[in-house]
């Protein structure tokens, strides 16, 4: 179709036509009439030599960390008719799209592209269609085509590399299964002794323990147990979109701390999202896929803590937190991280990190996401330490 300065040859040759017509000069017709040929020359070859074009698009990675930068490569097979410079637009979503320029293909050519794609904040971000115009030289007339299909690029939150939560208090660890397999193997820990059994394993008899009773005495190791950890992000106590990102980002970095470990974390959500117990890699993947498009929820909502409750528990919360100490009975120890304003907004005067560690609960208030990491720490080796003094 005619782009502006199409339309305005037109119109300029008409106006000359007519003029030359008025005043009798032969110029100004062939002034006219050499303009208004060139620009329908241009619209009919545009008209009769379409853009005919396949794109074939590679997201890389797709799954990327905010902060970290993917890449997009796109491929162009041109179809019979030679093509001019165009110019290619790529939408990415929040974006302008991205912008290159194709040189001519000859036909059934295929040219590559790539342009990097910052990610700046976590959610999921759509990619395409790509848009595709070319003019003649004169640009009296462009030619322009959508080529169908888009990709999808994850973004997860920020994780910030921290050391695993301690075991829960004993009493409160129970394995998610009676399997040898999927516990990892017989528990070398200490139980207790017993009278010999028919079938048990002779390498298990105490021999020492044997002589002194004048008979066969077996030791019983502890059943396997594991480390339940739950991570429970109260975004409801999250008044923007802001908070809901440094939220993210806490818990991302939790239940990350899990990823090679053998015991089985959860995540959670005051509005519903729910990983159930899940063990490394693939956990945390879906964790982190869950909190890559969290939002605020709705401080109504009600029944986050699940009848299966057990181990320990990280509340991530706000100033203005949702969930109750009183509706976390089920688990053996209880933590609160709560963000200070001053974590997403340079409105508030930071102020210092702090813990306040009270028997099997801990409260931890984080005043700058740079001092998770080490508030994190201090109050693990604290419990740590107290674990090894009972």
């Amino acid at each position: 179709m005619p782009t502006a300065r199409g339309w305005l040859s037109l119109g300029f040759g008409a106006v000359s036509i007519i003029a030359g017509r008025l005043f009798g000069m032969v110029e100004l017709y062939i002034v006219g009439t050499a303009l208004i040929a060139i620009a329908l020359m241009a619209i009919i070859v545009a008209v009769m030599r379409p853009l005919q074009l396949a794109v074939g698009r590679s997201v890389a990675p797709s799954r990327l960390h905010v902060g970290s930068v993917g890449r997009v490569e796109l491929a162009v097979r041109n179809g019979q008719n030679k093509t001019p410079v165009m110019r290619m637009t790529d939408a990415v979503q929040g974006t302008a799209g991205a912008q290159l320029f194709v040189s001519p293909l000859a036909g059934n050519e295929v040219t590559r592209a790539a342009y990097k794609l910052p990610t700046e904040r976590r959610g999921v971000v759509t990619v395409g269609p790509v848009n595709f115009e070319a003019t003649d030289p004169f640009g009296l007339a462009t030619r322009r085509f959508t080529a169908p299909g888009i990709g999808k690029l994850v973004v997860y939150p920020e994780v910030i590399p921290l050391p695993p939560a301690p075991p829960s208090p004993a009493t409160e660890r129970r394995s998610m299964s009676d399997t040898p397999e999927f516990l990892g193997g017989r528990s070398e820990e200490f139980h207790a002794l017993r009278p010999y059994v028919p079938g048990d394993d002779i390498r298990r008899i105490n021999w020492s323990a044997s002589a002194r009773h004048d008979d066969l005495i077996v030791r019983e190791d502890e059943a396997p147990t594991q480390n339940h950890l739950t991570v429970l992000l109260d975004n409801a106590s999250l008044d923007s979109v802001l908070a809901v990102d440094k939220g993210a980002t806490v818990a991302a970095s939790l239940v990350s701390s899990m990823r090679n470990r053998s015991d089985p974390f959860r995540l959670l959500t005051a509005d519903g999202h729910d990983t159930n117990f899940v063990l490394g890699t693939a956990g945390v993947e879906q964790a982190l896929s869950i909190l890559a498009i969290v939002e605020q929820a709705n401080r109504a909502q009600a029944g986050v803590v699940p009848p299966d409750a057990q181990g320990a528990v990280v509340v991530v919360n706000g100033p203005n937190p949702t969930i109750d100490r009183s509706e976390l009975t089920a688990y053996g120890r209880v933590m609160f991280l709560t963000m200070k304003r001053s974590v997403w907004t340079d409105s508030e005067t930071p102020s210092e990190s702090s813990a306040d560690v009270v028997g099997n609960e801990i409260r931890l208030k984080l005043a700058s996401i740079d001092d998770l990491a080490g508030l994190w720490t201090r109050s693990i080796t604290t419990l740590l330490s107290r674990a090894g003094s009972r």
